[in-house]
């Protein structure tokens, strides 16, 4: 997917994604050095923590949570959840069509062009 730089809506969640991580790393060491133990940890927990879906990135990725330091109990990795993530999955398509639709209420359809016809185009390094 690509993203305009200029329409901030449009990247939120790798914002918020970049914003993740620059704190992982201030938290961890103060100088921006990545390579110690406590960033390493702390990425696998981020990895772990679950979205805005209910998701953790690791189990979009992998299917299955990654086994990290914090203490959890054995069943949480059996496949018994594993299935539960379908329901998490319908869930969360219908909160998209929802969102799709409501938002859709508010758009129209652009008139056509023709052959000829002048259009402006706006510069996007301006920043006016």
């Amino acid at each position: 997917m690509v993203t305009s730089p200029h329409y901030q809506q449009s990247n939120g969640h790798a914002e918020a994604a970049g914003k993740s991580i620059k704190h992982l790393i201030l938290k961890t060491d103060q100088s921006g050095n990545i390579d110690n133990e406590d960033f390493d940890r702390g990425l696998l927990e981020l990895r772990n923590t679950p979205n805005f879906t209910g998701h953790y990135p690791a189990q979009i990725l992998y299917g299955w949570p990654l086994r990290s330091c914090i203490p959890a109990h054995p069943k949480a990795f059996s496949n018994e959840w594993q299935v539960k993530t379908e329901d998490c999955d319908c869930r969360a398509a219908t909160r998209y069509e929802q969102v799709k639709t409501q938002y859709d209420q508010h758009g129209h359809s652009l008139p056509k062009l023709s052959v000829g016809q002048q259009v402006r185009i706006q510069d996007p390094t301006s920043h006016c």
